[in-house]
């Protein structure tokens, strides 16, 4: 069995994709903004408890999206591939909307939008990082279908819909994953998907007291 995790929004969810029989056969979900912590853990149990021995390796929605929430999921991935020693891939959350083929945008923050490329479950390259005012100019022409997990940005502009990634999209892509490319993605560290940089201060340097000798 695959244990997928998506938490990269607000609307969180679970997966159980059993590999013998080709389909999910187990799923929950949870609403929040910033409790990922707390509620994901009573979903993990359950799953846990349906899948026993017969959990094979586990997939990441690894955003972009919410900060607190990927990072939830990759520390509960993490714990749970090591104590288990099976395998933990990490998977683009945009990949996991219900559409196989769309344009994904939604608010980069710092007055800025992105926008991202979908055809048949696979992202066509890093999200473009777009100005508010290029965004507003330009949005009506993407190419639809136009989604966004954001539901200000769905309430803004007419032309975009408000959809989420799931993890039982994401189950399914981990299994079409054949063997090699389960080793070979398990060997990358699960790290957040962001659109830039984090940002980092860097504490200034203390100024150098100078001490007289005798």
């Amino acid at each position: 069995m695959i244990l997928a995790l998506e938490t990269s929004t607000p609307n969180a969810s679970l997966a159980l994709w059993d590999r013998e029989e080709n389909r999910v056969v187990w799923e929950a979900g949870f609403t929040t903004n910033r409790s990922h912590n707390s509620k994901i853990f009573v979903p993990v149990e359950e799953a846990l408890g349906i899948a026993g021995d017969r959990l094979e390796f586990l997939a990441v929605g690894i955003g972009p999206g919410s900060y607190t929430g990927v990072r939830v999921a990759i520390a509960v991935a993490n714990g749970l591939s090591f104590a288990r020693e099976i395998p933990a891939v990490g998977i683009s959350s945009l990949e996991a909307f219900p559409a196989a083929s769309c344009t994904i945008v939604g608010d980069a923050r710092r007055k800025s939008f992105f926008r991202a490329e979908v055809s048949d479950r696979v992202l066509g390259g890093e999200p473009d990082l777009l100005e508010a005012a290029d965004f507003a100019e330009q949005h009506a022409d993407f190419e639809p279908p136009v989604v966004t997990a954001d539901q200000h940005v769905s309430k803004e502009f007419a032309t975009v819909e408000l959809a989420f990634p799931t993890a039982a999209i994401l189950a399914g892509i981990a299994a079409e994953l054949d063997a090699p490319e389960i080793e070979e993605r398990s060997q990358k560290p699960l790290e957040p998907h962001y659109l830039r940089p984090p940002y980092i201060t860097t504490p200034k340097p203390k100024p150098q007291v100078l001490r007289e000798t005798d």
